[in-house]
């Protein structure tokens, strides 16, 4: 897993998690998250708007005490993989109370569709 770096905003129930070495080139969105590619299309960071929501149904928590992690978080690491046209981001959000980890699932944009490649 790779340290990323973390800006939540709380009253707008924002998190936007990014890789402190890379530079995004261009986004994607799918519902209510963006997600960062670089110029060779490699996952950079990613933007999770109503975080706390969205983070609540992926690990099955309330959502007040999603928001309690998000609003003191300490560290965030990140772990990408791409299989069978998905990009799986396994997300670990750290802060003094505890530690949640959603994974999220989404089709990946750097390699075409099997359904694609016949039309």
């Amino acid at each position: 897993m790779q340290k990323f770096n973390f800006s939540y905003d709380k009253e707008n129930d924002d998190l936007f998690l990014f890789n402190p070495k890379s530079k995004s080139k261009g986004s994607v969105e799918l519902g209510d998250l963006i997600l960062d590619y670089n110029s060779k299309k490699e996952f950079v960071g990613m933007q999770i708007i109503n975080a706390s929501k969205l983070i609540k149904d992926l690990i099955d928590q309330d959502e007040s005490s999603v928001k309690n992690v998000l609003d003191k978080l300490k560290e965030c690491k990140v772990e990408v993989k791409v299989k069978n046209n998905l990009l799986i981001i396994k997300v670990r959000l750290f802060s003094d109370l505890k530690e949640i980890s959603p994974i999220i699932s989404v089709p990946s944009i750097i390699e075409s569709s099997p359904a694609l490649a016949t039309a």
